[in-house]
């Protein structure tokens, strides 16, 4: 019989004071808050060893228990999908992710996404973060194309995550946004929750979770703007609504952008184009640039935009 998983809340946790479902569904991010609804009335997700109603308010020390069992789920399998490596070493790598791939499995799709095609690359994925994100130690949006960094192994992969919690990791991505954004620096801080009349969208909201981003112009025409935009966090969707919340969002956003837009992209105009931190454990730098899709390449050429050289990856010693 599969033992029940565990959450303890610390009373410094951002979930502190929110409804049971709507705190569950900030941590078990994989499912609806629906379909946690269903567990919580089935007695399958339990607040401190009982069946409460969904609208319990959690505190500090209370413990959530999910049934496992509850969710079940088809296997992950391997899956020959082709990876771009743009940065590998004994501890790690990072890919190069397309747009249009999903970077873990959830309840209801179990093939095409990014852990299937690593599990059929041969390498050693780390597993700390259970049977379902082998390696994942942070995510990138389904159309979101670009960088991503994979742990190998559960020491690096505990490593990693320290340093995103402690905001190690520098994470520049650009974006093509509609209309005209002229700015040497917009700081967005402004906290993101679930939107409450649409579960499956993110909106600002004041007792959200905090995120904050930055938007610099690279170039401004009347009709769209070219963006580098560094995040300070990662929350789910985070750019997209600070993008539209500005009344700029992402060129090619059929969730936050607009309706009618001149030209039609098969994905949404963000990429997490540069990575850089120090290496865990040798101390070097690593800067990992990934290079743009054809999609992103034929925007520059429809809206003139210079495409940015691919700076060479790079690895320095820092001792």
């Amino acid at each position: 019989m599969c033992e029940h998983k565990q959450f303890l809340i610390q009373s410094s946790d951002e979930i502190v004071g929110m409804r049971f479902d709507a705190g569950a569904a900030e941590l078990l991010e994989d499912y609806s808050r629906s379909q946690l609804e269903k567990a919580i009335s089935a007695g399958a997700l339990l607040l401190n060893g009982k069946t409460v109603k969904a609208r319990t308010k959690l505190k500090g020390g209370d413990s959530l228990s999910l049934d496992p069992t509850f969710f079940r789920q088809t296997p992950i399998l391997p899956e020959p999908i082709p990876l771009t490596i743009l940065y590998e070493d004994d501890d790690m790598f990072v890919v190069n992710k397309p747009a249009g791939m999903i970077t873990h499995p959830t309840d209801t799709l179990r093939t095409g996404t990014l852990v299937n095609a690593l599990l059929a690359s041969g390498r050693p994925l780390a597993t700390l973060f259970g049977a379902d994100r082998p390696g994942i130690v942070h995510r990138l949006d389904a159309q979101t194309s670009g960088a991503l960094l994979i742990a190998k192994n559960d020491v690096t992969a505990e490593a990693l995550k320290h340093m995103f919690q402690q905001h190690l990791v520098k994470k520049r991505y650009l974006a093509i946004v509609e209309g005209s954004w002229q700015t040497e620096g917009t700081v967005v801080d402004k906290a993101l929750g679930r939107n409450p009349k649409h579960p499956e969208k993110q909106a600002v909201r004041s007792d959200g979770r905090n995120a904050l981003s930055c938007f610099t112009t690279i170039e401004a025409q009347t009709e769209v703007s070219f963006m580098a935009v560094d995040i300070a966090t990662g929350r789910t969707h985070q750019i997209r609504v600070h993008a539209a919340y500005c009344k700029h969002p992402v060129v090619g956003d059929t969730v936050y952008g607009y309706r009618r837009q001149r030209h039609r992209f098969s994905h949404h105009l963000l990429h997490a184009w540069k990575l850089s931190f120090l290496h865990p454990f040798s101390h070097q730098r690593i800067a990992v640039t990934a290079p743009f899709d054809e999609e992103f390449q034929r925007a520059f050429a429809l809206y003139g935009f210079m495409e940015p050289s691919q700076d060479e990856n790079e690895t320095e010693d820092t001792k």
